[in-house]
C-alpha cells in the first residue's frame, strides 16, 4: 500500500501545476485521469526540454512503441506505464495520438499551421479518450472544444514569437466565445478548459499564478464554468 501511494505520489510530481490542480476535481476514475496527466506531462517536458529534435523524437518513438504493445508484452517497473496499462488498455490510441501532437512541436520555430493543427489535434485526441473512458460522451462538441482550448493555451504560454502567440489567441477567442457544457465525471477537463479561455484571454499569461487564479480554480472545479 505504502509502496502504491509512493509511485501515485511519483506520477503526481509529473503533471504539470494545472493538471494536479484539475485532478483534485475528479469525482472517480482518477488513476484515468492521472494517467492521462502523467503522461502529458512527461512527454511535454521531453518535448519542451530537448536540446536537439532527434533526441527527443528517439524518446517519443519509446513511448510510442510501447504503447503499441500488448500490456503483457511491456517493461515493467515505469509507474506511468504501469497505470497506463491498468487503466488504458485497448485504448492507447488516443495516448499515442497525444505523443503524435507533442512531437509536431519539435518542428521548425515559428510553427507551421500544420504543426499547430496536430498539436491541437492530439489533445482533442485525449479528451476524447478521457470522455470514453470514464463513459460521458454526451456532449462531444464541448470536449473537443475543451481539448482545443488546453492545446491553445499551452501553445500561447509556450509561443516564441508574435505569430505564434497571436495565431493562438486569435483561434482561443473563437473556441471560447460560447461556455462549455461537460458533465460531472469531466470535471477536470472544465477546470482546464476554463483556465485555458482565461488564458488565452490575457494572451499567454500562465493558466495558474496570478491572485485570482486559485478562486477561479476552485469555482471551475465546484460547478464546473
Amino acid at each position: 500500500m505504502e509502496q502504491d501511494q509512493a509511485a501515485a505520489g511519483d506520477l503526481l510530481d509529473e503533471c504539470p501545476e494545472v493538471l494536479r490542480v484539475a485532478l483534485s476535481s475528479a469525482s472517480a476514475h482518477r488513476d484515468i485521469w492521472l494517467a492521462a496527466f502523467a503522461l502529458d506531462g512527461r512527454v511535454g517536458r521531453m518535448v519542451l526540454g530537448a536540446s536537439e529534435p532527434m533526441l527527443g523524437q528517439m524518446r517519443l518513438a519509446w513511448w510510442r512503441d510501447q504503447l503499441g504493445k500488448a500490456v503483457h508484452d511491456r517493461p515493467r517497473g515505469d509507474h506511468l506505464l504501469d497505470l497506463i496499462g491498468t487503466n488504458w488498455n485497448r485504448n492507447e490510441a488516443a495516448l499515442v495520438e497525444l505523443i503524435d501532437g507533442w512531437e509536431a512541436l519539435l518542428s521548425p520555430r515559428p510553427l507551421a499551421e500544420t504543426a499547430i493543427l496536430e498539436f491541437v489535434a492530439g489533445r482533442v485526441s485525449l479528451s476524447l479518450g478521457l470522455a470514453n473512458l470514464v463513459g460521458t460522451m454526451d456532449n462531444e462538441r464541448d470536449v473537443r472544444r475543451a481539448g482545443t482550448l488546453w492545446a491553445l493555451a499551452d501553445l500561447a504560454i509556450n509561443a516564441r514569437d508574435e505569430a505564434e502567440l497571436s495565431r493562438a489567441v486569435k483561434q482561443g477567442a473563437a473556441e471560447g466565445a460560447n461556455g462549455l457544457r461537460l458533465s460531472r465525471d469531466m470535471r477536470p477537463l472544465a477546470v482546464i478548459a476554463g483556465l485555458a479561455r482565461r488564458s488565452l484571454h490575457f494572451r499567454g499569461r500562465p493558466m495558474l499564478g496570478d491572485r485570482a487564479s486559485p478562486l477561479i480554480a476552485l469555482r471551475l472545479s465546484l460547478i464546473g464554468r
